[in-house]
């Protein structure tokens, strides 16, 4: 009896532990991820099974809904962050709130489900509350909105936008790419500071971009390929930038409208800015102004936006509309447009005209509306393709009755029907502008003296008639010297990449020097045995220019040092006063006509005795780029002296700036007159001389590497002193993959990386594998490599992404594009070698100190039956641990 009962209680127990333990597996069930949060402020998705939340291909909207309510809920997390590569396929609206990121990796894609079937104005990403969230985040991801899966709805007709947000407040988009879609990229309403930058737009069915009734609105640097309707678009708002944009459409029947969109039907717009932007090959008008506000108030409310340093070449190709070409305007009051470049236009630059479809009410007294047009240079328009008739004038006035033009200094050519109808023009020039190369839309003017080229100054053998032939009032003060003293008419008229005013200095020589004499204010002494600065009591000032030819440097990073040196002859007595020498950057002169009131024929200085650029770049400003003190008690002792003026000649070969020389002087012109030798002195031993010295290249192989292997199969195992790493996959094993670092301790920030190499002896495996092994290098977090493994970076700390968090070389975290990558074929077997990967970047950032060393992470791109393994600094043999080769100056 007794062991009946004892067998019985053994029967209860276990029948009641087996409860317990479902009950708990049933309790883990319903809760996931409760039990193994990454820790704040970010919760990841992924489709590989190592996130947070889950996905498997199919409704990820539900996991990912799920990740952005668990912030929501939760104030110390900030971010969902959606990992890659994977497609996330949903088939409902993501839904995000207040204080909130939605980020991923470049190659986490968020992709509609085929016939999904929505109403129109269902986004694919909106926010969770009706009434508005604000502080919202949405950046770095792909969205595939699936035009082709999804073909039975029309375009431009609400359906699939990509984000819809109303009554929102503090959004940001950026660097996202979408693409393919029915609807709008951002669609937002209601709503105030929004940024809109770094994106690709590609193919959607609406805009870009389009804000409705919004307040401080700034789109840049986007890349937007228009199809349907507007790359950016605004609709009654106000306090609006657009700039440094790139738009253009495909060429389609359906590929849509303008490239920036400027609409008006209530409420003030007022403040509305369009620069920077490169505009080509648009369906419509590159930008569209149009009014359709009826109310009597609407001309004072419609006003002064601002169109300035934009290039549009080729826009208006649609032949099936008539409001095409460069600027399509009406009804907007005091519109300034300038400085811009309109080349091969269709119908025409610049036209006052509504569409075919509209006619307003309200009409303006006075001069109804003004658009002001001036600095541009206007080239090639062509006739429309519908109704061609009367088209391809450089500017048209459809609309005399109500609007009107004023046409100041702009620059007209080539255009198929002539320059003007129904406007004219006093102050325009008709010539050929001398693009550099128009052929590749390359709009700078040409120039003898100096003009860009995207990457340094260059010289022309002719200089266009637009240099020095802009508006008379119109800023110039960002041109660089010498500007004229006015403004250049096109796309770079007032910016630091105006082609340079003057004639050319053929300065076929080696060097020149030129005394500047305040008593003889006209007088050239470019031929005189001595130089001078300082000051003569009753007699006036002194200073000098001297410049060389510096043309054989072509790279700033080789130039270890650059000395001016002065040789001493006078006085022969002591001066009431030292005399403090300082060197400063002169604006171009010309040697055969420089003198204290001029720096060229005809063409004075804007400060008489010389105008100058201090290190600063202040405009005569006063903290020099070198200085010598010589004091008044001092006599010259037959010899040179030194001045450091490395950072000025940098400068000059680096092509910062066009060389121009050294204005020299001294600090305090009085009682301390002193002179050196010229180039004239006839004594080569005593004439100015400019030393420059090469940095010497130096070549180290750094082999002190620690390296530690991660192995997924061994999560916790640290494998610091293995004689191998490894990295790719083995079927039915797992994953492998490398930290490994190198001590630069001794590289500090002055020095220069010419290059880098990170040398790895591949020695296994010794049969062909079954796919391609891609080797990667991104930059790991901080680790330790007494602790390091696949799920620790350090003694008790884990990795948030087993097998190592890193950045890419975007600064994108578990981002997928690398600092360097080497392929070895499948077919490939050990050749008992190194292979080298190009790490320069990532080690100029640790140099640098941009970052802090953390050595590399090494991984392969797909990790799938392609495992191998190189020699580690534990082999055994110098000649295959891994190495680091450096080439710096």
């Amino acid at each position: 009896m007794r062991c009946c009962d004892q067998s019985q209680v053994i029967s209860i127990l276990k029948r009641e532990l087996g409860v317990f333990l479902l009950v708990g597996c049933l309790i883990l069930a319903s809760v996931p991820t409760a039990l193994c949060r990454s820790p704040a402020p970010t919760v990841y998705v992924a489709g590989d099974g190592s996130g947070d939340f889950n996905c498997d291909g199919k409704d990820d909207h539900v996991q990912i809904n799920q990740a952005l309510k668990f912030v929501a809920d939760n104030s110390e997390y900030t971010t969902v962050y959606l990992k890659g590569p994977f497609t996330y396929v949903i088939d409902d609206t993501i839904l995000i709130g207040s204080n909130t990121i939605l980020e991923g990796d470049s190659t986490a894609v968020i992709k509609l489900v085929d016939h999904a079937g929505w109403v129109t104005m269902k986004p694919l990403i909106k926010q969770m509350s009706n009434s508005g969230n604000n502080n919202i985040v949405i950046r770095g991801f792909e969205v595939n909105v699936n035009h082709d899966g999804n073909t039975e709805f029309a375009k431009g007709k609400g359906y699939y936008n990509v984000i819809y947000f109303l009554y929102c407040n503090n959004v940001e988009v950026y660097n996202m790419y979408m693409h393919d879609g029915h609807g709008d990229g951002l669609r937002i309403k209601y709503s105030e500071n929004v940024k809109f930058y770094n994106n690709t737009i590609y193919k959607l069915g609406h805009d870009g971009l389009f804000a409705i009734q919004c307040q401080n609105v700034e789109a840049w640097n986007n890349t937007i390929t228009c199809r349907t309707n507007s790359g950016l678009r605004i609709w009654n708002s106000n306090h609006v930038k657009f700039h440094n944009n790139v738009i253009n459409s495909f060429y389609h029947w359906s590929a849509g409208g303008a490239a920036i969109q400027i609409e008006k039907s209530a409420g003030i717009m007022d403040d509305i800015e369009i620069y920077d932007n490169t505009i080509s090959n648009t369906y419509g008008p590159g930008i569209w102004l149009f009014n359709y506000d009826s109310s009597s108030a609407t001309r004072d409310q419609a006003k002064n936006v601002y169109i300035h340093h934009n290039t549009f070449y080729d826009t208006g190709t649609n032949p099936s509309i008539t409001w095409v070409g460069g600027i399509i305007t009406g009804g907007f009051e005091d519109t300034v447009i300038e400085n811009n470049v309109f080349d091969g236009i269709y119908h025409t630059a610049i036209a006052n005209m509504y569409i075919n479809s509209y006619s307003p009410t309200y009409v303006p007294e006075g001069d109804g509306f003004t658009t002001i047009v001036r600095n541009n240079i206007i080239v090639n328009t062509r006739l429309r393709t519908k109704s061609p008739s009367g088209t391809g004038y450089g500017i048209m006035n459809y609309l005399p009755a109500t609007h009107s033009f004023v046409l100041e200094n702009n620059c007209l050519y080539n255009n198929s029907a002539g320059n003007y109808r129904n406007c004219a023009s006093t102050t325009d020039i008709h010539v050929n502008p001398l693009f550099a190369d128009s052929e590749n839309h390359e709009y700078h003017i040409q120039s003898v003296s100096g003009r860009w080229n995207g990457e340094t100054w260059v010289k022309d053998t002719v200089s266009s008639p637009c240099i020095d032939a802009g508006c008379s009032f119109s800023d110039y003060s960002n041109e660089p010297e010498n500007n004229g003293n006015r403004i250049n008419i096109g796309r770079y008229g007032n910016t630091i990449y105006a082609s340079l005013s003057g004639t050319s200095l053929n300065l076929s020589g080696e060097m020149y020097d030129n005394r500047m004499r305040e008593a003889s204010p006209d007088d050239v002494f470019s031929e005189k045995s001595f130089l001078d600065v300082g000051g003569i009591s009753r007699v006036g000032k002194y200073r000098d220019l001297i410049w060389f030819n510096v043309s054989e440097y072509t790279n700033a990073t080789e130039i270890s040092s650059a000395t001016l040196s002065l040789f001493w002859y006078y006085p022969y007595s002591t001066r009431p006063n030292d005399t403090i020498i300082e060197v400063y950057r002169p604006v171009s002169w010309n040697p055969d006509y420089v003198s204290w009131n001029k720096k060229n024929k005809d063409i004075t200085w804007n400060n008489a005795g010389g105008d100058w650029y201090d290190r600063n770049g202040v405009l005569q400003g006063s903290t020099p780029y070198a200085t010598l003190t010589l004091r008044a008690s001092s006599l010259p002792d037959n010899r040179y002296y030194e001045l450091n003026v490395t950072d000025l000649v940098k400068e000059y070969v680096g092509g910062k700036y066009e060389n121009t020389g050294f204005l020299i002087k001294a600090r305090s012109e009085n009682d301390n007159y002193i002179a050196f030798y010229s180039a004239d002195c006839g004594n080569m031993n005593q004439v100015p001389k400019l030393n420059i010295e090469k940095r010497v290249t130096a070549n180290a192989t750094i082999t002190d590497a620690k390296d530690n292997r991660l192995r997924e199969i061994s999560p916790e195992g640290v494998f610091s002193d293995t004689p191998f790493i490894d990295a790719g996959e083995l079927s039915n094993v797992g994953k492998y993959r490398d930290v490994i670092s190198f001590n630069l301790s001794e590289y500090t920030s002055a020095t220069e990386v010419d290059s880098a190499t990170l040398s790895l002896f591949w020695y296994y495996p010794s049969s062909t594998r079954s796919n391609d092994t891609v080797i990667e290098i991104y930059r790991p977090v901080s680790w330790n490599p007494d602790y390091v493994s696949w799920n620790k970076k350090n003694k008790d700390i884990a990795w948030n992404n087993a097998g190592g968090d890193w950045y890419d070389r975007n600064g994108v975290l578990q981002g997928s594009t690398p600092y360097a990558t080497l392929t070895l074929r499948a077919s490939s077997l050990p050749d008992n070698r190194y292979y080298e990967l190009n790490v320069t970047d990532l080690v100029k950032e640790y140099v640098s100190g941009r970052y802090e060393n953390t050595g590399f992470l090494i991984k392969a791109r797909s990790e799938n039956d392609n495992y191998i393994a190189f020699y580690s600094a534990d082999c055994g043999n110098m000649n295959q641990v891994p190495k680091l080769n450096l080439v710096y100056r």
